[in-house]
């Protein structure tokens, strides 16, 4: 019996866009949004903090980079084509890369190296931790990390392993590459402490993962992707 594969959802482009530089009021926090409709939100944004975005990349792999793409920031508005709604992770990072290209003037390359790294791995074969569950089949991409100086939490809705690993990076300060072998969607919500936080009231990162989600963060050596900025470009007008 001959086999159908789903088609990759097709590419979704920006069609209304406005950046403004923005205006500093003393009380301006950082924050990016997709809501309904195919709007993607974005207030006293870097353009680090896009192309990180775009590039799944923490800061110690991107390299080229001028000193304004951290210190200047910006507000965006943008609306896809007829509103298209944008459903996954990859597609939110083609979004924002186009969005570099056509009005930032980005161009970069791709390097690799091999350095130390962690693999994330299933703990028990055959079983997950009570925090893992399945995606609802309607449920939006989201990934959210808030934290204060105490503990963090990490919030995921319908993201895939390879996404919530690279979403782990900063968190362990070095690459996390998905070994789970685990296909579909998942959410989850977790809460932990810095090691050497004192009075921690949370276990660590590495402690609730295997706890809470049945996986386990792996010491490994391993190639790392990094990136070189060859040209990047204050915005051109609206």
């Amino acid at each position: 019996m001959a086999q159908t594969v789903a088609a990759a959802p097709a590419p979704v482009p920006f069609e209304v866009v406005s950046i403004r530089p923005h205006q500093l009021t003393g009380n301006d926090p950082s924050d990016r949004k997709i809501l309904p409709g195919g709007r993607f939100v974005a207030r006293a944004t870097s353009v680090r903090t896009l192309i990180r975005i775009a590039t799944g990349l923490d800061d110690n792999r991107i390299s080229g980079a001028p000193g304004w793409i951290d210190g200047e920031l910006f507000d965006i508005d943008a609306t896809t084509a007829d509103r298209a709604e944008v459903k996954t992770a990859s597609q939110f990072q083609g979004l924002i890369l186009s969005l570099l290209e056509e009005r930032f003037q980005f161009k970069f390359h791709r390097a690799e190296k091999e350095g130390q790294v962690y693999w994330l791995e299933v703990d028990k074969p055959g079983k997950l931790g009570p925090s893992l569950k399945l995606s609802a089949e309607d449920a939006k991409p989201n990934m959210s990390v808030n934290a204060n100086s105490a503990r963090t939490q990490m919030k995921v809705s319908s993201m895939s392993m390879t996404d919530i690993a690279a979403g782990m990076n900063r968190q362990v300060g070095k690459p996390v590459q998905d070994h789970t072998d685990l296909k579909g969607l998942y959410d989850f919500q977790i809460e932990w402490s810095a090691e050497d936080a004192p009075n921690a009231s949370s276990p660590s990162l590495f402690t609730v993962v295997k706890e809470q989600l049945g996986l386990k963060l792996q010491p490994a050596k391993g190639v790392i992707g990094t990136m070189v900025i060859d040209r990047v470009e204050r915005p051109s007008d609206n």
